[in-house]
């Protein structure tokens, strides 16, 4: 069969045997009837996809199987549940996408899709993703848009987690399911913070409850009951590696619908890596990747390095670690607020496009609310 092949002949059953017939080895391997015998069990052409598939089903169980074995040895071991559970679930979901996903298509395949998708644009009144919580953004950036990782980069208390919040208080009221993996703060913390956004009690009474009248614990009453409702997942981890992470953004995608992920934040995700900018890149890379595969924008909140002056305006560099995370972001969005004499707030505040793949940049005026920790458009018509 090799000298058929080399000598560019088909081969079968004819050309073997006149082959063999003519090297007089025909007799000496047992004749036709052996050679007849040969194809005794070999599938046939029309077959051959189910085949395959049972292939394929046989190595996704045996996936399956493996990854369980492995986690019952891990578990005899004693190592850490959540570490087993990331993993096993990762492995889980990677089966079950390879099980119902294809990624070589036709343009036939999917042009229809995305004619579809441009009408519904077009009908969306400028608002393309999910709402951010500031129309003068979303005018910008269209919203968070579907497959895209946004960036949200801003000094230590300077206002990441309160944007971060606002935009899961928007979309949580417009009735889309969202997944917050808080790294920083508790959900008792993150609580509060969302009550203070919902009702006119400000956030420094619910931070210091004891002088709130009756009017206003109505108030918190009737918000917590309304946040309550929310089609909102927190998972507030105090710590947590980029694994364990995705395993559980896909739970919360696969079995909760999540249209929107929110990770609070980027420096706190444990990762590989030989130094902390190669850590941090492999997670934003990695959370990239997530938006990617399963369709819904991640926001990745990120600290930004310490300037000289307070007061400098930041920029790309400025992000920590910030070459890989520039390079893997799809937005980059860089919260400014400038501080003035005896280290007031100016409230000339400033959102800052650092980066948009399918839009404008620039900078978007807003000014950050002490009282409902939020960010309010700023008019500078007057100015």
């Amino acid at each position: 069969m090799c000298g058929l092949a080399a000598e560019h002949f088909p081969i079968d059953n004819v050309t073997l045997v006149e082959e063999l017939h003519r090297r007089r080895d025909l007799e000496a391997i047992g004749d036709v009837a052996y050679i007849s015998e040969l194809l005794d069990g070999v599938p046939d052409r029309p077959s051959i996809a189910h085949y395959i598939q049972i292939a394929k089903n046989k190595a996704q169980l045996r996936a399956l199987i493996f990854a369980a074995q492995a986690s019952i040895a891990r578990a005899v071991d004693g190592e850490n549940p959540s570490a087993i559970v990331g993993d096993l679930l990762k492995t889980i979901l990677d089966v079950e996408a390879q099980a119902h996903t294809s990624n070589v298509v036709k343009p036939h395949d999917f042009m229809t899709e995305v004619l579809n998708e441009l009408e519904r644009e077009a009908n969306s009144g400028g608002l393309v993703g999910l709402p951010t919580g500031l129309d003068s953004l979303d005018v910008v950036t269209g919203g968070l848009r579907a497959g895209e990782l946004i960036v949200v980069g801003a000094l230590p208390s300077a206002g990441k987690t309160a944007f971060a919040t606002q935009i899961v208080t928007a979309n949580a009221e417009a009735g889309h399911c969202v997944g917050v993996f808080s790294l920083e703060m508790s959900r008792w913390d993150l609580g509060r913070r969302v009550l203070s956004s919902v009702t006119p009690v400000s956030a420094s009474k619910i931070r210091h409850p004891g002088h709130l009248s009756k009017e206003e614990w109505r108030e918190l009453l009737s918000g917590a009951a309304e946040i309550a409702e929310w089609p909102v997942w927190f998972d507030d981890s105090g710590t947590m590696n980029i694994t364990e992470l995705l395993a559980r953004a896909r739970l919360f995608i696969a079995r909760m619908s999540a249209k929107l992920i929110v990770v609070d934040y980027l420096q706190l995700v444990r990762a590989e890596g030989r130094d902390p900018r190669e850590r941090v890149g492999n997670v934003a890379d990695a959370l990239r990747q997530l938006a990617k595969t399963e369709r819904v924008p991640v926001v990745l909140l990120s600290q930004l390095r310490r300037p000289q002056n307070v007061n400098d305006v930041p920029t790309m560099i400025d992000l920590k670690e910030s070459g890989d995370i520039e390079a893997h972001a799809h937005v980059v969005l860089l919260l400014h607020a400038p501080i003035g004499a005896g280290g007031i707030p100016t409230g000339e505040d400033t959102i800052i496009i650092g980066k948009n793949r399918n839009g404008a940049k620039g900078p978007v005026p807003v000014k950050f609310c002490q009282r409902r920790l939020r960010f309010d458009p700023r008019d500078t018509s007057g100015m």
